[in-house]
């Protein structure tokens, strides 16, 4: 879901609830071939070909070169490609016996650097931009001839085949043309050439072309997990596997159970929350980052927006529980002319609305970074629920107030 500024609820005829409020759905479909744990397996075979490959250019191009594989996600191949620099190379990276293609994309500032240094001068007085010679193209095939050989390495660690470097492109994709919707991961290299600004490469690797090697992949976890079976590596896996209750909080209040008990259908509850925000998520009772609402398929999803932030505790009040709550129903409804009302008064409660819930490892909960996307498992057209102190006792529509803030229109108690 999406949110339109400054939007509140309204009459329109024939409008649903969420046309009324302003807020749309957002598709945040995403592949999901590429597993947490293949991620880390390719990031770790990266590793040792982002150094092989520093220390080559160093000797090549004369000046120290560092090279950091910086981060790695997963998406379609078009919105991969929509990612990369649009002054970029283009390289198709092309496996010898089976023609299966990689694609290599560097950004041209790093390669006119690396024509700099070829040519007798200095990275950082390499232009911003200008056009290539036969010489310079000359010059730059013979250096990602060089970075594929070095590339190969590592696929073929990977469980692929040797690599060799095909067609260049200043402009398109090197004919490296999978489905759009293929799943492709992406693995981020930044690049500094002596005293040069830093440049980026990136490598994208469509699920066709790495299939073949996931099966070597995921033997290569299965040993490894064998060799420490019982020592501290296989705790942290155990308990990264383990599963966590993470849910998808729109905003909460605290409130005292007499105003609570004041929330029936029709009503709009305000939860003080910026919908600009977004919401928070939480692992069980923790939080873990913030999301834009929307879904993917047919469900509900978060896009995680900001992870990096001071974990903190959802606070809670009295505890409660059904017959709690059905107590202090019969209490308020029996309490006439405001006799017993301060009992009610005097006991709070915290109130929050939430999107949905699911649950995923916790290791992949820790790791959840910006852009990452977490399914839930609420179909994106059921009611938003109303919980207090961890009981679901309404649910309604989401709206968003004429403050721009987010409330939940109740349409039914529970």
């Amino acid at each position: 879901m999406a949110v339109s500024e400054g939007s509140a609820p309204s009459e329109t005829p024939g409008a649903t609830a969420e046309d009324a409020a302003g807020v749309r759905p957002l598709d945040f479909s995403a592949p999901t071939r590429f597993t947490a744990e293949l991620r880390h397996h390719v990031a770790h075979a990266m590793a040792p070909f982002g150094e092989a490959l520093a220390a080559w250019l160093t000797t090549e191009l004369g000046e120290d070169t560092e090279l950091t594989v910086a981060d790695s996600a997963q998406d379609t191949w078009a919105a991969a490609r929509s990612r990369l620099s649009v002054d970029s190379v283009a390289v198709a990276v092309n496996e010898r016996e089976s023609g299966r293609q990689l694609m290599l994309s560097v950004e041209l500032a790093l390669v006119l650097q690396a024509v700099e240094c070829l040519l007798g001068g200095q990275a950082a007085q390499a232009p911003s931009e200008r056009r290539l010679t036969d010489i310079d193209w000359a010059l730059v095939r013979g250096l990602l001839d060089g970075v594929v050989r070095e590339l190969s390495h590592a696929w073929v660690e990977l469980g692929g085949q040797e690599l060799a470097c095909g067609e260049i492109d200043i402009e398109g994709d090197a004919g490296v043309a999978p489905a759009a919707d293929e799943p492709t991961l992406i693995v981020a290299v930044t690049g500094t050439i002596g005293k040069a600004g830093p440049s980026a490469m990136s490598l994208l690797i469509p699920w066709g072309a790495f299939e073949p090697a996931a099966e070597s992949a995921a033997e290569a976890l299965s040993h490894g997990e064998q060799l420490d079976e019982h020592g501290s590596d296989a705790l942290r896996r155990g308990l990264s596997s383990a599963n966590v209750l993470v849910r998808a909080e729109v905003g909460s209040a605290q409130m005292p159970i007499e105003r609570m008990l004041e929330i029936v259908p029709g009503k709009l509850v305000a939860l003080a929350e910026p919908a600009q925000d977004g919401v928070r998520l939480f692992a069980e009772e923790v939080t873990i980052g913030h999301g834009t609402p929307g879904r993917s398929g047919t469900r509900r999803a978060i896009k995680v927006r900001t992870a990096a932030e001071q974990p903190t505790r959802a606070e809670t009040y009295a505890t409660l529980g059904r017959a709690e709550l059905d107590r202090a129903r019969s209490h308020a409804e029996g309490a006439a002319g405001g006799e017993g009302r301060p009992i009610l008064r005097n006991i709070f409660v915290r109130v929050w609305a939430e999107l949905g819930r699911t649950h995923i490892p916790l290791g992949r909960a820790l790791e959840l970074a910006p852009g990452a996307v977490v399914e839930l498992d609420q179909d994106a057209s059921a009611p938003v629920e109303l919980f207090a102190n961890g009981l679901c006792f309404a649910s309604g529509s989401l709206v968003v107030t004429g403050d721009g803030e987010w409330g939940v229109q109740v349409d039914r108690l529970t």
